[in-house]
């Protein structure tokens, strides 16, 4: 069974960057938080970093119960502990909130952890328990060392310096069994470097960087500096600022220094800061230069407790511990603009709701809802699937109400994702550089879709969600391992979905990871079924085909013959009325002679049109792609719906390419290469 690090408040600002920098150490991670003041985002984007999914469970550490089925579920090893409550100035308001969230909520992580024998804990304590050092009235404790007199000034503090408190006392009490971890860090500053994660305070910031970082991008109208009398090189006040992925690694040495201890206990304090003192001034320029400009600010008188000098001495972490602050003021501020400039207002926005879409709760598959005008549309991690497209009040796919039902056999690809390889590959076989691949045959003796667990049956991880100039840009990931289903190399999958107010387009990307092979095959197309008839059917549904050549199949297989003709019932641009009577399964051929495994830089053009007469929503597909399957749903029979309740049309590749000479490369993606489509679905009224 594998062992697990356990973070609480693993969602928070700096908890995300560790959990990032554990698994990156090779560490399997649980996180627990309560989503107080912080956001589940943060978890799928950290996904999105690493690339794998992360067990979350959404807990107050004060529910004994429920933390403790997360003991008893996965196999704890140790425990980094941030979970708490952390404005100084809320702490002076509400004292008794902060003591019985962050004291009692640690008591009860102690007794979880001494229930089931885990007794390896890294602890986030704060510098504010030293309180103000020049209170000796000389520099004796400047920079502060860990031995400097302990007396902390506000309610947080005291709340921090409780919990060592009782760290310490745990362990005294089984000296020989408890590892105990204490960090002190001074003020953690920057994001991470992708831009994907970083600070995101709620309501008014009350740090420094942060506050300025709104400042820049206009949220807030100037930046007020307390006081430029100290005695400094500017006039304003030092502190010790760390970059937080530093901050995060600190974490990785300290329970990696408790592991190496064996069988012996420990109780020990370190001073996570770089030993070096920056002004707010010095912050301020260095912040400015990232920006690019010089950001209004103000002098104003000094706030009441401010203090010239809290910098760190971290000469025992670095010793001991082997750590040591790496990135500079500069490198923060730059990492901090790029988090502030792709996320203008955090984890947060508009437009954009989520929703737990299973009824366990899962945040491994949620539904998102993304609001742009008169066109709704809700798309969920589960296949990275489209659960709902609303235009102007017209609801035209076909969709389960719930996350479950998306888990039934008989769901027929409803809105999903479909791949590795999209469609049918003839006798579940290929060769590829010499090597035959078996694949598991889901359809007859063909592979369908990708096999038993395409990437239809996946949670993909993210999304990441951005909006710019009034268009969403989600983004979700999938990782599909070499092996699965047995086709070679690990995939990195991406699909983007682009909605404006009334058109949605789908690009996929996809490359190898690594060197495991040379190459691989992929197509992947979307598999929403489609109904503007408001209707159980599609009946009287107005079609239009943009191309009537497709490929011949064999009656009894299904397959290409090899042969391209022109359709008898198709004239190109020619209406078709759907009726019980109509059936229609066939790939239609857009380029014959196409050849690019990357066709994104392609003419987009319109292949499929449709209407009805009870509607006022006419939708039209476009594609890069080289051809499209136009299927009317005759086979659908599942909770909820019935024959011909949707048409579905899937652009992608040609219908078992790899086992045709000429068509192949449109499929095999080679190590370097970047497979790429599009697909464009547009809405207008008539």
């Amino acid at each position: 069974m594998s062992e697990y690090i356990l973070v609480t408040g693993g969602a928070g600002y700096i908890g995300s960057h560790t959990v990032v920098e554990l698994i990156n150490n090779g560490h399997k991670v649980v996180v627990v938080d309560n989503l107080v003041n912080s956001s589940y985002d943060s978890i799928a984007r950290v996904e999105f970093i690493v690339k794998q999914s992360i067990p979350f469970f959404n807990i107050d550490l004060r529910d004994h119960d429920k933390l403790s089925e997360v003991f008893k579920a996965y196999k704890i090893k140790g425990v980094i502990h941030f979970a708490a409550l952390k404005a100084v100035g809320e702490s002076t308001k509400i004292p008794l909130d902060y003591y019985d969230n962050n004291v009692n909520g640690t008591i009860s992580l102690l007794n979880v952890l001494k229930e089931h024998n885990v007794k390896t804990i890294v602890f986030s304590s704060s510098a504010t328990v030293y309180g103000d050092v020049t209170r000796f009235g000389d520099d004796r404790y400047i920079p502060i060392p860990e031995e400097c007199p302990l007396d902390p000034t506000n309610p947080y503090g005291r709340t921090k310096f409780v919990v060592e408190g009782i760290l310490k006392d745990i362990h005294t009490s089984d000296p020989d069994n408890w590892k105990v971890a204490i960090l002190r860090y001074f003020n953690p500053i920057g994001a991470h470097p992708s831009g994907l994660i970083g600070e995101d305070p709620l309501g008014i910031p009350n740090n420094l960087l942060p506050y300025l970082s709104q400042v820049a991008i206009g949220r807030r109208d100037k930046l007020s500096i307390f006081g430029n009398d100290y005695k400094s090189h500017d006039g304003t006040p030092i502190r010790d600022y760390i970059h937080v992925v530093d901050l995060a690694k600190g974490h990785i040495a300290a329970l990696n220094y408790l592991h190496k201890l064996n069988e012996s206990g420990l109780y020990r304090e370190w001073n996570l800061g770089t030993g070096k003192g920056s002004t707010v001034f010095d912050i301020y320029h260095a912040f400015s230069k990232a920006v690019g400009k010089q950001l209004p600010y103000e002098v104003v008188g000094r706030r009441a407790g401010d203090v010239l000098d809290l910098t760190a001495n971290p000469s025992r972490a670095n010793k001991e511990l082997g750590w040591k602050a790496e990135l500079d003021i500069e490198t923060a501020c730059e990492d901090l603009w790029r988090w502030t400039t792709k996320n203008t207002h955090g984890f947060n926005v508009e437009g954009y709701s989520w929703k737990t879409f299973e009824s366990d709760g899962n945040y491994g598959n949620r539904l998102h809802t993304f609001v742009n005008g008169d066109l709704t549309v809700a798309l969920a991690n589960h296949g990275a699937l489209i659960q709902d497209i609303n235009f102007d009040g017209d609801h035209i796919v076909n969709a389960y109400d719930n996350g479950d039902d998306y888990l039934l056999k008989s769901n027929p690809f409803f809105g999903t994702t479909v791949g590795r390889v999209a469609n049918r590959i003839a006798n579940g076989q290929f060769e590829l550089n010499g090597k035959t691949y078996n694949l598991p045959k889901n359809e007859n003796q063909n592979t369908l879709h990708g096999g038993l667990v395409g990437y239809d049956k996946e949670n993909f991880l993210g999304p990441i969600v951005k909006k710019e100039k009034d268009v969403f840009i989600v983004e979700f990931l999938l990782v599909d391992p070499d092996g699965k289903n047995n086709f070679p190399g690990d995939v990195e999958n991406i699909v983007r979905y682009f909605i404006d107010n009334k058109s949605i387009k789908i690009e996929y990307e996809a490359r190898l990871l690594n060197d495991k092979v040379d190459a691989t095959i992929i197509n992947i197309t979307n598999h929403s079924y489609f109904n503007l008839s408001g209707d159980a059917t599609t009946d009287d549904t107005v079609v239009k085909l943009s191309y009537d050549n497709y490929l011949e199949v064999d009656a009894k297989t299904l397959l290409p013959t090899g042969n391209v003709i022109k359709h008898d019932r198709v004239d190109a641009n020619k209406p078709i009325t759907l009726s019980e009577d109509t059936f229609y399964d066939y790939c239609f051929v857009v380029d014959n002679d196409a050849d690019a495994i990357d066709t994104r830089s392609h003419e987009l053009k319109k292949v499929f049109e449709a209407t009805h007469p009870r509607s006022h929503t006419k939708f039209v597909v476009s594609t890069t792609e080289p051809t499209y399957q136009f299927y009317t749903g005759v086979g659908v029979n599942t909770k909820g719906f019935v024959a011909r309740s949707g048409f579905c049309v899937e652009p992608g590749r040609f219908v078992d390419a790899i086992n045709n000479k000429k068509w192949a490369p449109q499929v095999i993606l080679k190590k370097g290469e970047v497979y790429g489509s599009i697909i464009q679905y547009d809405l207008s009224k008539v």
